[in-house]
């Protein structure tokens, strides 16, 4: 073919990718993308054809950038002992950002735990993300959970168990009590290893049958832990499983912010309108190990991560922004000083705020009155910390 042709057929192909993509077709054996894997545009589009302008895509980037430095330190303070668990947002940036974005003040979250760092985008304040990993004063959940399962009810933010997809029967419940309503929608989180769950598609069929008004986003980044997405289903996305359910699933490019946030705003407005609840496989990677408890070195190959770094969500949104003309290295380096000095001065603050008083054990657990049982422990705990006072990990020490 000559190399005429091989550009027109480019071009052509390039033209077919786009209209998909505007359409939001579903049950794509490709995932749907407006960026290629540099992060150059598949054909022509502005940001008016994707419900995006300058100030919005600018931000979105910003954003994942901040995230991106949240969770490089979350890593940190686990090292300094600080933190005693984390789990990355390493990588899934391009996913989360933008569909935070998208949403309204009525809208609900039922996140899980590979969404905290970028949880700013909703509201909550830096600090208390920080504070939440180490269970400071400034946690939002006073200490209680552990790292990475951070809720808010000021900005309608549920905080979810560890069992994997337990968050989609709360999704599933606020969604029907939206639905009573008349107003706002959830987006619910998860991996692929949570569809799995044999719950799950128990309340994927209840989304469906009662119409429902929430987006479910399972996050395919290829490894539940160490278990590829081969090994867990046979299915060739996991979109298509939508199919059974009723409503439509949409196989998108989890590392192409600009799709991520397209189709979500449409599907979240079609979900408020009443029209029914739809799934998103946002196909991603985690560039991390799952957590930091995991030697990912046991089951995947430095060449794979390699190639996945070489296409990070980051460094696409970037070449956007600079193929858009919206971009340079000065406002790279601008940006890189602010997130470093926010981040440093976020630490700071969650960290002097200090560990909880030992009480908040025994507060918001009964609407009412304390009963018997619990003031009975909380007498014998206070005896006993006279005699052994609890250890501070902030400070060292044993």
């Amino acid at each position: 073919m000559s190399p005429r042709k091989t550009r027109s057929r480019k071009v052509a192909v390039g033209k077919e990718v786009l209209k998909k993509a505007l359409d939001l077709t579903p049950f794509t054996d490709e995932p749907l993308r407006f960026i290629d894997e540099d992060g150059h545009p598949v054909a022509d589009f502005s940001l008016e054809d994707v419900g995006l302008d300058a100030a919005m895509a600018v931000r979105i980037y910003e954003d994942m950038v901040l995230t991106r430095e949240i969770d490089r330190m979350a890593w940190v303070l686990v090292r300094q002992g600080k933190a005693f668990f984390h789990i990355s947002t390493t990588g899934h940036e391009g996913t989360f950002v933008p569909q935070l974005h998208t949403l309204t003040e009525e809208d609900w979250v039922a996140p899980f735990y590979r969404l905290p760092a970028s949880l700013h985008v909703r509201g909550i304040k830096v600090e208390e993300i920080f504070a939440q990993y180490m269970g400071t004063r400034l946690d939002p959940l006073k200490g209680r959970q552990m790292p990475g399962h951070l809720g808010h009810p000021d900005h309608k933010l549920f905080a979810h168990g560890s069992g994997v997809g337990s968050q989609f029967a709360v999704a599933i419940g606020i969604a029907r009590a939206l639905q009573y309503r008349g107003k706002g929608m959830c987006i619910a989180y998860g991996g692929d290893g949570a569809t799995s769950e044999g719950h799950f598609h128990s309340l994927m069929n209840f989304a469906g049958v009662y119409n429902l008004p929430v987006v479910v986003t399972v996050v395919n980044n290829q490894y539940a832990i160490s278990v590829p997405r081969s090994r867990q289903t046979a299915s060739k996305t996991i979109a298509i499983k939508a199919m059974a359910y009723g409503f439509d699933g949409f196989l998108l490019d989890g590392n192409d912010p600009i799709v991520m946030y397209y189709a979500t705003k449409k599907l979240a407005e079609k979900a408020r309108s009443g029209e029914g609840p739809s799934l998103i496989e946002a196909l991603t990677y985690r560039l991390d190990p799952h957590s930091s408890a995991d030697d990912d070195k046991r089951y995947r190959t430095e060449e794979e991560v390699k190639y996945w770094w070489e296409h990070d969500t980051l460094k696409r949104m970037r070449t956007f922004l600079e193929d858009m003309g919206l971009w340079d290295q000065d406002r790279e380096e601008a940006l890189r000083e602010r997130v470093k000095a926010q981040i440093e001065e976020a630490l700071n603050r969650a960290e002097e705020a200090g560990l909880p008083d030992w009480e908040e054990l025994f507060h918001d657990v009964y609407a009412g009155e304390t009963p018997w049982h619990l003031l009975e422990e909380k007498h014998l705990l206070a005896e006993e910390l006279k005699e052994r006072p609890l250890h501070n990990p902030l400070k060292g020490g044993h």
